[in-house]
């Protein structure tokens, strides 16, 4: 068996060898949302805002909404919208059916090292998992929402604040609501 330098394999694997071009076409964002305020834009001058100062404001609005959910409050969205709330789920393993179910972390790091490593276990997709007690997610909370067709709405965090809520966590300032 040839042994593969980890960071080619690594980069192999996940295509970074060239730049990815992604386009999100289901979701809406602050440049549609501006186009929506350029339609409708107010009729005095004071109110008529530029990109530049639109994408601004919205940049502002959302670091000051995720310095609170960095100190643990929940975040209750205006116009009966939902709220944003981090919880906390237990970790479990457990067979069902002669197959094993979890809901651990895979650890990416250790797994491709292993892949790079091991070919029957990239054959195999063996699978690295941290061991941790409990696992953190970011919910939407639509129940109380007064809006038509929830079930096509999502919210998703954006990586930067997921490693920032994971750092706090580590760190034990950060804790959550416990869901079973």
């Amino acid at each position: 068996m040839q042994m593969v330098e980890h960071s080619k394999y690594r980069a192999n694997l996940l295509k970074i060898a060239k730049s990815r071009k992604t386009k999100i076409n289901n979701s809406c964002g602050t440049y549609d949302a501006y186009k929506y305020y350029r339609k409708n834009k107010p009729k005095e001058a004071k109110y008529i805002l530029t990109y530049k100062e639109y994408s601004g404001i919205v940049k502002a609005k959302n670091m000051l909404l995720s310095e609170e959910l960095l100190k643990g409050n929940n975040l209750i969205f205006p116009q009966r919208l939902g709220n944003l709330e981090l919880r906390k789920y237990k970790t479990s393993i457990s067979f069902k059916n002669g197959k094993l179910k979890t809901n651990l972390p895979i650890d990416w790091k250790r797994t491709i090292e292993l892949w790079a490593t091991d070919e029957e276990a990239k054959v195999n997709k063996v699978l690295i998992r941290y061991e941790v007690d409990y696992v953190y997610k970011v919910f939407y909370t639509k129940s109380k929402a007064n809006y038509n067709n929830k079930i096509f709405y999502s919210f998703s965090v954006n990586r930067r604040l997921k490693q920032r809520i994971k750092n706090k966590i580590k760190e034990g300032v950060l804790d959550a609501f416990s869901i079973k």
